[in-house]
C-alpha cells in the first residue's frame, strides 16, 4: 500500500467532491468526521459512475449505488471500491495498493 496525497483539506468545500488519481476517476466523501475516497467506475461493465439527484448512478444499465457505501442497490453482493481517507496536519492521504 501507497500513501497518496489528495490534497488539503480546505480545497474541499462540498462532498462529495469528483477528483482524480493517475487519471482514475473517484469521489471523495465526507461523513461525520471522516473521509472515504470511492471509485466512480461501475463493477459491472466499467462505465463511469455519476452523481444524480443525491445518489450514484452508472448510466450504462440505470444500476444505482448508496452514496456512502457504495453498494449497488440491484446486486447487493457488489459495491463500488473504497479507501479510507485520513487527514493528516491538514492534508488528506489515502492508502492505496
Amino acid at each position: 500500500m501507497t500513501d497518496i496525497l489528495i490534497g488539503p483539506i480546505e480545497h474541499y468545500a462540498k462532498f462529495p467532491a469528483e477528483i482524480y488519481i493517475d487519471r482514475k476517476p473517484f469521489y471523495l466523501m465526507e461523513e461525520g468526521e471522516g473521509y472515504t475516497l470511492m471509485s466512480r467506475i461501475c463493477p459491472h461493465a466499467g462505465d463511469t459512475v455519476d452523481l444524480e439527484d443525491g445518489g450514484l448512478v452508472c448510466p450504462m444499465h440505470g444500476w444505482t449505488f448508496e452514496l456512502h457505501t457504495g453498494r449497488c442497490q440491484h446486486i447487493p453482493s457488489l459495491k463500488l471500491t473504497s479507501y479510507e481517507v485520513h487527514l493528516q496536519e491538514g492534508n488528506l492521504i489515502v492508502k492505496m495498493p
